[in-house]
């Protein structure tokens, strides 16, 4: 056999072998519950009673490539699908603290990305199931506005801060 030959049938062995390989690595990551070409991947947290309702908190990060994280919080329906509750804050919730319960309400923390601005918000929902929010400075004031928060309005929401002007109230939740 001329050397050229010998080249080709190695070749093709190479070739054969890469695309067992490949087929095997596939059948592998997919028994073990992934891909070999990674999307998105979602998980959604332990849901939580309120009034009633079953709500949770959901998060999206993307497998392909590097990027940040999406929260989104979902109320659970009466006929067992979720609904989106966006709270009135628009953009892209990068970051979420809470829930905080109380008697009579539950608080969140919302960190949100909104056409490349990050602003901060500080929402609850009362046992009418009414939405208020508020947009404070910056995430530690975020963070200070939600644990901090104990007597019976959102702490600090005459504070010069931001002006009261801004505070948005939404409607009663569905």
């Amino acid at each position: 056999m001329s050397s050229y030959t010998q080249l080709i049938l190695g070749l093709r062995s190479l070739a054969l072998k890469i695309a067992v390989f490949v087929v095997l690595a596939g059948i592998f990551a997919w028994f073990l519950g992934g891909s070999i070409f990674p999307g998105s991947q979602v998980v959604n947290w332990p849901s939580f009673p309120w009034q009633d309702t079953q709500w949770h908190l959901q998060v999206t990060g993307n497998g392909n490539r590097p990027a940040p994280i999406r929260w989104r919080l979902y109320r659970q329906s009466a006929d067992g699908g979720d609904a989106l509750q966006t709270l009135g804050i628009l953009g892209v919730w990068r970051q979420v603290h809470g829930p905080l319960m109380q008697a009579d309400r539950v608080t969140f923390a919302i960190e949100s990305d909104n056409d490349g601005t990050t602003t901060w918000w500080v929402a609850q929902i009362d046992s009418a199931g009414v939405v208020t929010q508020r947009e404070v400075r910056d995430e530690r004031t975020m963070i200070g506005e939600l644990y901090g928060e104990m007597d019976g309005e959102m702490h600090g929401i005459d504070s010069p801060i931001i002006p009261k002007t801004q505070v948005n109230e939404a409607a009663t939740l569905p």
